[in-house]
């Protein structure tokens, strides 16, 4: 009886704990992002709390128009699922010249550094091309320190699609 129920503790203990719910006053605020109130009656009919964690990751190669959507778009996604307790992984793979965001001195696309800081601070982790540095003459040392460097921003994508992260590319135009 006492191997069961160390069994049945081991194959639970990999889901980790729940996450409880966070009052809408308490939910994180990101810079540039309208905290917009979700109606209590609105929801997804409790699929995410069945599939969890909710994996995402946005790949971005425009330092312009789809990183801010995407960065918004990961600060409601995230202020949602922390208001219903829901855990959840998302990443930001960086690539082409969105890698000039990744760049801590570039003065052109600093404006995105306060809510990529922002969004680190509650997990959201960033990869940044190491490819598209180079072309672009951007140095390993001159990236924000809480980002990592990969070798190549399309196989990073391509590895976290394999690890079942549903892939997200925000294009405007």
């Amino acid at each position: 009886m006492k191997t069961v129920l160390l069994m049945l503790l081991a194959l639970l203990l990999p889901l980790g704990p729940a996450a409880a719910a966070v009052p809408a006053g308490k939910l994180p605020a990101f810079p540039g992002v309208l905290p917009i109130p979700i109606p209590k009656n609105m929801n997804y009919g409790g699929f995410f709390k069945a599939h969890q964690p909710v994996k995402i990751v946005f790949g971005v190669s425009d330092p312009g128009a789809q990183l801010k959507e995407s960065l918004t778009n990961a600060g409601y996604v995230i202020r949602y699922l922390m208001s219903k307790g829901y855990r959840y992984q998302i990443q930001f793979v960086l690539y082409g010249a969105a890698v000039l965001a990744a760049d801590e001195w570039n003065q052109q696309y600093s404006g995105y550094g306060d809510l990529m800081q922002a969004l680190h601070r509650e997990g959201v982790q960033f990869r940044v091309c190491y490819n598209s540095m180079y072309a672009l003459h951007v140095e390993s040392s001159d990236v924000y320190s809480y980002m990592k460097v990969v070798p190549a921003g399309i196989l990073q994508l391509a590895k976290k699609q394999m690890q079942g992260y549903v892939y997200i590319s925000n294009l405007v135009k």
